[in-house]
């Protein structure tokens, strides 16, 4: 008989587990370490990066207000967070895990600056609905329905005033206006006359001042808008203006920024990553 019906069956079981481990000779593990088989002996050798960071949280969480960033920020930060906003991209980040500081006798360290929570700033419902009008030039009574529906965001000229004002848009709707002259209050008086060629005057504000917020969930801040008005032969138009108001969504932007700081007792710095 031959040799091969006497072979060692544990000598192919040792051949079919060294194929087995050349077949896969990396070996990773959950904590990032990394492993490899080598022939000789097939010892089980460290080759990690030794400058590997320690398992971490990968999260970028995105909230839609103030008090969402600072509550997630108070539950997670500590000695290595920051705040970043960039007013260009209208965000306001707390990097939870950044790079720690060189206070002290502590050098700086890498940290992986994965886990952070962003708030996207959003238009407030207020003033997305008068920034949609804003700019275009508008029929009398489209103009005096909108002012009529978003009358309580209105802080000058009073309610009352301005409901008269809409009042008298709708009734001269048709009419033909002649001419328009500046009053010696700033208000815009307009020459009409009807059908039956009966003449009158419409007197319109040149200025009206909105008590609404800029960012949602925000407080109510002053806005200033510039009415615009032109005289066709198909009525009077009106629209408006925004005047300066991004001086006042910069100034906001940074209140909200330092606020968010004071909040969750981190650095804030205004820039990007």
């Amino acid at each position: 008989m031959t040799d091969e019906l006497f072979a060692d069956p544990r000598g192919s079981l040792d051949a079919a587990i060294d194929a087995a481990r050349l077949a896969q000779p990396v070996i990773k593990t959950d904590d990032g370490r990394e492993f490899h088989f080598v022939p000789a002996g097939h010892q089980l050798i460290d080759h990690s990066d030794p400058f590997r960071m320690p398992p971490y949280i990968h999260q970028q969480v995105v909230v839609d207000d103030r008090a969402s960033l600072v509550a997630y920020a108070n539950r997670f930060s500590d000695d290595r967070s920051i705040i970043l906003a960039d007013i260009n991209a209208g965000t306001i980040k707390a990097c939870l895990d950044w790079h720690t500081a060189n206070q002290g006798d502590t050098p700086n360290a890498a940290q992986p600056g994965k886990h952070s929570v962003t708030l996207k700033l959003q238009d407030s419902e207020e003033y997305a609905r008068w920034d949609k009008m804003e700019g275009g030039m508008h029929a009398q009574a489209d103009f005096a329905m909108f002012i009529e529906e978003n009358v309580a965001d209105v802080e000058d000229p009073d309610h009352s005033t301005l409901l008269e004002i809409c009042r008298d848009l709708e009734a001269t709707q048709g009419t033909v206006f002649r001419s328009g002259v500046r009053l010696e209050n700033g208000d815009r008086s307009f020459t009409y006359e009807t059908e039956t060629k009966v003449k009158g005057t419409l007197s319109v504000p040149t200025e009206i001042t909105l008590a609404i917020p800029l960012y949602h969930g925000e407080d109510p801040v002053t806005i200033r808008a510039k009415f615009r008005f032109k005289v066709s032969g198909d009525g009077l138009l009106l629209g408006f203006r925004w005047h300066r108001v991004e001086y006042q969504r910069q100034a906001t932007f940074r209140a909200m920024a330092f606020q968010a700081a004071e909040e969750t007792g981190l650095l804030v710095m205004f820039g990007r990553a």
